[in-house]
């Protein structure tokens, strides 16, 4: 985001009349292509990142993973086509990473619905973000970077102690479950 002040906007991004002028992807088989290599080397990260192998929750992780990026792909996709009339398959990428981002903090600990719900509003914010940045900010993000990393990273950390299945904490040798911030506001609604 610093680099994008100081840089300024590409020439010819913004009309004389400071309007956005969008700049179509040079080509769309690679943003999918490399959309999905993330996605596969996210896969290694975020399961990979526990302890061991021979932890069960590795699956919980990886099932959790995908789910955030399909959702964050599908309501990136859902929401430009209701804004726009028309779907763009380069925010749906974007959708997907956001998912992606978020999910990664809590990706452990949420259930399969909350991944899915995560993922879901973090493609929704994503497409928020770059049309804040682009028309309040007029910040010129090319790869909507900004709103992937900056938005969606701050929301998945929200996410952590919202919407917890019980975050596990290590006592001993065996993971113990705690009550977490988020269960008790749970508790205290229903």
């Amino acid at each position: 985001m610093a680099l994008a002040i100081i840089l300024g906007p590409r020439l010819g991004k913004y009309g004389p009349d400071g309007k956005p002028r969008p700049f179509p992807a040079h080509n769309l088989a690679f943003v999918v292509t490399g959309t999905f290599i993330l996605l596969f080397g996210w896969m290694g990260f975020n399961p990979g990142s526990t302890l061991a192998a021979t932890d069960l929750r590795i699956s919980v992780i990886a099932v959790n993973t995908n789910l955030a990026a399909v959702a964050g792909a599908a309501s990136a996709m859902v929401f430009w086509c209701f804004r726009f009339g028309k779907p763009d398959i380069t925010m749906a990428c974007n959708g997907m990473l956001a998912g992606l981002v978020a999910i990664t903090a809590s990706c452990a600990f949420v259930s399969p619905t909350s991944s899915v719900i995560i993922g879901a509003l973090a493609g929704i914010l994503v497409c928020v973000g770059v049309l804040f940045n682009e028309r309040v900010l007029k910040l010129d993000d090319p790869c909507g970077a900004i709103s992937v990393h900056g938005y969606c990273g701050w929301f998945g950390a929200i996410c952590v102690g919202i919407l917890p299945t019980g975050l596990m904490v290590e006592a001993g040798t065996a993971w113990e479950p705690r009550r977490t911030w988020g269960a008790q506001v749970r508790e205290s609604l229903a």
